[in-house]
C-alpha cells in the first residue's frame, strides 16, 4: 500500500471508531458465538473481582441457573490475569483478523473511487488469506487463490466492464493488465499481513492495559 494508502487508513480510522475498540468488538462477536467460551467466561468472572463476581452472580440468578453447581469443577481460587489472559487472547487475534480484513475490504471495494484493480486487490487478499492464511502457497494453491479471485472480479460490476474493454483490445493488453495486477497484489498481501501485525500488536496492548486496571483495583491500597 502507498504512503499516501496509509495516511488515508489512519485519516479515516481517527474520524470514525478506533481500532482498538473494532478488535475488542470483533473480538466480542467471537466469544459470543461460542457457547463453551461463554460459559468459561462467565466462571472467570465468577472468580473476579467482588464489583464483577457479584454483579454477574446475581444477573445468572435472576434468570435461574444454580450458580453453586455451576461453579462445582471451578478452583476456590480467584482467577489470575494469566487465566484472563489466556482465555482472551485467541479471541482478540481473531478480532484482530477480522477487523483488518473489514479495513481491507472497506478501502479497496466502497471507497468513492474503487476501480477494477481494487477489486482485484481485495478478493486476492481474501481469496489468498482464507485459502492458506499466511503461509506461501503452492503453485496449485496460487492458480486456485487467482482462480476465484479473477472469476470474481470478471464478474463484479465494477470489473466486468473493464475485463471486457481489455478483450475487445486484444488478449495482448488483458495479459498485461493481468501480471500487472498480480504483481501488485502479492505486494498488497504482505501490505495486510504487516497491517494484521500491528493490529494483534495493539489488542495486546489493550487488554494488558484492561486487565491491570481491573486486577489493580482489587489490590488493597498501601
Amino acid at each position: 500500500m502507498t504512503q499516501n494508502g496509509n495516511h488515508s487508513l489512519r485519516t479515516r480510522h481517527r474520524n470514525s471508531v478506533s481500532i482498538d475498540s473494532t478488535i475488542l468488538l470483533f473480538g466480542l462477536f467471537n466469544a459470543c458465538v461460542d457457547r463453551s467460551a461463554i460459559d468459561r467466561g462467565l466462571k472467570l468472572a465468577l472468580r473476579g473481582p467482588e464489583f464483577i463476581r457479584d454483579g454477574i452472580k446475581g444477573l445468572l440468578e435472576a434468570q435461574g441457573l444454580n450458580v453453586t453447581a455451576f461453579m462445582q469443577e471451578e478452583p476456590d481460587t480467584p482467577a489470575s490475569q494469566a487465566e484472563v489472559k489466556q482465555f482472551v487472547e485467541p479471541f482478540l487475534k481473531k478480532g484482530a483478523e477480522m477487523s483488518t480484513l473489514a479495513q481491507i475490504t472497506d478501502i479497496y471495494l466502497f471507497e468513492k473511487d474503487s476501480t477494477p484493480e481494487n477489486v482485484v486487490y481485495a478478493f486476492y487478499i481474501g481469496t489468498r488469506y482464507m485459502l492458506v492464511r499466511e503461509r506461501k502457497p503452492t503453485k496449485a494453491e496460487s492458480k486456485r487463490v487467482w482462480e476465484i479471485a479473477l472469476w470474481i472480479a470478471q464478474n463484479s460490476k465494477i470489473g466486468a466492464p473493464h475485463w471486457k474493454e481489455l478483450e475487445d483490445q486484444g488478449q495482448v493488453h488483458l495479459n498485461d493488465w493481468l501480471s500487472t495486477m498480480k504483481e501488485n497484489a502479492r505486494k498488497r498481501f504482505e501490505t495486510f499481513l504487516k497491517h494484521k501485525e500491528r493490529a494483534e500488536l495493539a489488542s495486546n496492548e489493550t487488554v494488558n492495559s484492561l486487565l491491570e486496571a481491573v486486577f489493580d483495583m482489587t489490590e488493597p491500597p498501601t
